[in-house]
């Protein structure tokens, strides 16, 4: 199915599945895409593929972090139908289903390539819906970072004995092993990483 036809029919691509009212003027759907990541320069970017794909018929307004809703909340806003659409990591969401970390940089997990081959050929779309389905969402991929570090430390570690109260930012099951290690692992948005690491509130992060 052309990517044309699919949107036509559908409605947009990556959507709650029950759609807030989008603002419609002269047959222009206008629709609210939130982001976990500040866009700079690739702020047009979803805007023109997704304007392009339906021929004109819709156009994406893009929030990025803080500007509509945080960049943790991003989730919610469009599962309750205050978006759209949203633009983030699915591990974020590991406390809501820990399945939602294998969608997204899973340790020890699938290359790019084999992520792709997954989704789109090896049955992981129809499990992705299947999850997100439960939080009134459908997902698709919009991109992959590939493999994330194991770290970047403050201090050198030489032990895992320096795990114990070491304060991270590693979101998903590498945080839940870095937990059990007996670090103290903390959730922040991507934009706030280099300031804490420079003020001292974290010792260390996987981005």
């Amino acid at each position: 199915m052309k990517r044309r036809t699919f949107l036509a029919s559908a409605g947009t691509a990556a959507a709650a599945s029950t759609f807030p009212a989008p603002a419609i003027a002269q047959g222009v759907r206008e629709l609210k895409l939130v982001s976990s990541f500040p866009l700079r320069g690739r702020t047009e970017l979803p805007n023109r593929a997704i304007t392009e794909a339906s021929g004109g018929r819709f156009k994406v307004k893009i929030f990025g972090p803080g500007e509509l809703v945080g960049g943790f909340e991003v989730f919610d806003a469009v599962s309750e139908g205050v978006a759209d659409m949203y633009w983030s990591a699915e591990y974020y969401w590991h406390k809501r289903s820990p399945a939602f970390s294998f969608f997204a940089a899973a340790p020890f997990g699938l290359t790019p390539d084999e992520t792709y081959a997954w989704i789109y050929r090896g049955g992981g779309q129809e499990l992705w819906d299947e999850l997100s389905a439960k939080f009134n969402l459908k997902s698709f991929l919009a991109g992959r970072s590939g493999y994330q570090m194991g770290g970047w430390y403050a201090k050198e570690m030489t032990s895992i004995e320096d795990f114990k109260g070491l304060r991270i930012r590693m979101p998903g099951l590498g945080g839940e092993v870095m937990r059990r290690m007996g670090a103290i692992v903390i959730d922040l948005p991507g934009r706030e990483i280099v300031p804490a690491l420079k003020s001292g509130a974290l010792d260390a992060a996987e981005y």
